[in-house]
């Protein structure tokens, strides 16, 4: 009897320490998924684009630069040839660091203050004003967009460019300058208008204070060349 009555125990545990096994899988399998937002799924798969699309352009400068080098060693006494592949880079490096007028596809956004009549002498009319902040996140926006060049007016903006108020003015480049504000902006101009169009993009809350925003696509902006000299004081190359 005692013999039956240790089985049966031992046959009750067993169960229970299988039941318990089994639920112990079942929550580790589950913990292993995680569930995203249909807006945390967009920013994924767009930020899994963004490294595709900067990965295949490095291997593509890659191999550029490898072609260039095989060629400047078997034509080394060739000096024309040499000459001229040096000249090519050298326009597309001034192109890069904007020391050239450029001209492509793209966008043009124009900012403006608010209407007169929104204007009641308050605090509140601070933000009825284009501020220098708010054109820097604008750019900010078009860089993100894939903006291979902008302007501000008509002054080409760089890294060695400064935005930033200067009384009922803005200046840039050393230049000072007043509502409206034109930035053009040279790049795919469905993707450029799409994105600074999109809702969690600066331009909404400008539209939103009610300043007057202006943005069109066209086939052929123009953007001006860097003006400004560019001095390294402190910086230098490598050994």
């Amino acid at each position: 009897m005692r013999n039956n009555e240790a089985n049966i125990f031992v046959f009750a545990a067993c169960i229970i320490i299988g039941m318990l096994i089994t639920l112990n899988i079942n929550i580790s399998r589950g913990s292993s998924y995680t569930f995203l937002s249909s807006e945390q799924y967009m920013d994924a798969y767009n930020y899994k684009i963004k490294l595709h699309d900067e990965i295949s352009m490095l291997i593509n400068q890659y191999y550029a630069f490898d072609s260039k080098l095989k060629l400047y060693k078997s034509d080394s006494n060739n000096t024309s040839k040499v000459a001229e592949g040096i000249k090519t880079d050298l326009e597309q490096s001034n192109m890069m660091l904007g020391r050239i007028d450029v001209e492509g596809q793209g966008i043009a956004i124009i900012l403006n203050d608010a209407d007169s009549s929104l204007f009641n002498n308050t605090f509140e009319d601070q933000f009825r004003l284009v501020h220098n902040t708010d054109i820097i996140l604008v750019i900010n926006d078009l860089i993100n967009g894939g903006a291979e060049a902008i302007s501000l007016n008509n002054q080409r903006i760089s890294s060695g460019s400064e935005v930033y108020c200067s009384g009922p003015f803005i200046q840039v480049n050393g230049v000072k300058i007043a509502a409206p504000f034109t930035l053009k902006a040279i790049g795919n101009k469905t993707v450029l208008y799409d994105y600074m169009m999109s809702e969690e993009n600066y331009l909404q809350s400008l539209m939103l204070r009610k300043l007057n925003v202006q943005i069109t696509q066209s086939d052929n902006v123009i953007v001006p060349a860097y003006k400004n000299n560019v001095l390294s004081k402190y910086t230098k190359a490598l050994d």
